[in-house]
């Protein structure tokens, strides 16, 4: 190779009448784009840093959402089996029994009170009240029972 007055790479050749700042505008124009594309780099790393954050502070929050719902869902089966239970027992035919006559005063009849109808038997019931009690007390008037009807003698009935 020759040499000569030109100088060997032309990249780094510079007009002799350039300016300082343009020399310095045309190295660093190449760097300023690298250092815009770094800044965004950097802040897309730090914003999805306080993103991921931000989404496992939100996953601890419905986890914990989570194990409440569970333990008020296991005190509600505990409930509805405790409330099963007592529609059983309460629904015990000796457990109606005494209900009605704690809570409503219920009672079973007795034979005066029962009174059996058969076809072809008149019986009327007629109300006394006295003066001393304020109960209705009914007295009624033909057969009280079918034990107490006696057989009528078919002989009187063929007399009448």
């Amino acid at each position: 190779m020759a040499i000569s007055d030109k100088p060997a790479n032309r990249r780094t050749a510079t007009p002799y009448n350039t300016d300082v700042g343009e020399l310095f505008v045309r190295r660093f124009n190449v760097v300023s784009i690298y250092v815009v594309v770094l800044l965004l780099l950097a802040a897309t790393i730090v914003w999805s840093g306080i993103k991921t954050a931000e989404e496992v502070q939100q996953y601890h929050q419905d986890y914990k959402t989570l194990q409440d719902m569970k333990k008020q869902e296991r005190k509600l089966q505990v409930e509805h089996q405790r409330l099963l239970i007592e529609q059983q027992t309460f629904s015990a035919t000796p457990q109606i029994a005494s209900r009605a006559v704690a809570e409503l005063g219920m009672y079973s009849p007795t034979l005066k009170d029962k009174l059996i109808i058969q076809p072809g038997v008149a019986t009327a019931l007629v109300s006394v009240v006295t003066e001393d009690s304020e109960e209705d007390m009914s007295d009624v008037v033909g057969p009280r029972a079918s034990t107490d009807i006696s057989p009528e003698e078919p002989a009187t009935e063929a007399g009448q």
